[in-house]
Parts: structure tokens; sequence; C-alpha cells
């Protein structure tokens, strides 16, 4: 909650997890039971490259496909991230270039698994840095 007063946005008194930003941009968080978004499969991956037990409980979204609210929720993901020494998962359009992320590990710590990423805290401020930054899951 603090991270999404932190961007401005306002909170919607009947729905607690429910925000809106000043251009009227619906914005939601969810405290999900461990793992609920991410196999074992993928966990184990993680765990043996970052060296931490993972496991996926933070959720932030943005509930409309407008690309104007996607710098706040990634801005919002790296924030929590760092407050809680966490992973971001990020989805891209298409797979990353060696070259981007070579700058995401310059950064941080970037573990890749397909066509995605997880991204310290340190690696997702470069992502949302980044000229090509594009939609943070």
């Amino acid at each position: 909650m603090e991270e999404m007063i932190a961007e401005g946005l306002i909170g919607n008194a009947p729905d607690p997890f429910g925000w809106y930003s000043t251009e009227s941009l619906p914005y939601g968080y969810s405290l999900d039971a461990p793992d609920s978004e991410t196999g074992w499969a993928e966990l184990r991956i993680l765990d043996r490259a970052s060296g931490v037990v993972m496991r996926c409980a933070i959720g932030l979204h943005i509930f409309i496909s407008d690309l104007a609210g996607r710098p706040a929720l990634g801005r919002m993901a790296e924030r929590v991230a760092l407050r809680t020494e966490g992973w971001v998962f990020v989805e891209f359009h298409a797979l990353p270039s060696a070259g981007l992320l070579g700058h995401l590990e310059k950064a941080g710590r970037c573990i890749r698994i397909e066509d995605c990423v997880h991204l310290d805290a340190p690696a997702m401020a470069a992502w949302n840095a980044h000229p090509h930054f594009h939609v943070v899951k």
C-alpha cells in the first residue's frame, strides 16, 4: 500500500486492493498463496540460480491495457523488490536480445527462463530506465 501511495495512487474505499491513478487508470495488488503463479519446476531453477528459496506471493496489476500505466507499475515493482529483497517477473514482447540481457545483468541479477526474466531490484531499475521498457507482469 505504501508503494501505491508513493506513486500518487488513490485508494478505492470499497475495495482495499483497488487503486486509481490521477488519470483514472485502475491498479491493484494481491497477496497470493506462495507459488500461486510460478510453477515448482521454474522455482527450482530460480532457487539454484539465485541461491535463495523463491516463491510468488505479491502480485501488482494494472487492470487495463493502457501502456501509460506500465511505467508506474514497473517503478512500484522495483520498490517492492528493493524493500522485500525480492525479484520481479518480467515478460517480454519477444525474446530479449543478448545486449538487453547483458545490460540487465551488469546492473543487478537477471535470471532468464525462456522469453521471461526474473530481476532483482537493481536490474529492475535498469529495465525501468531502458528505452525499450514495456510490459511488466
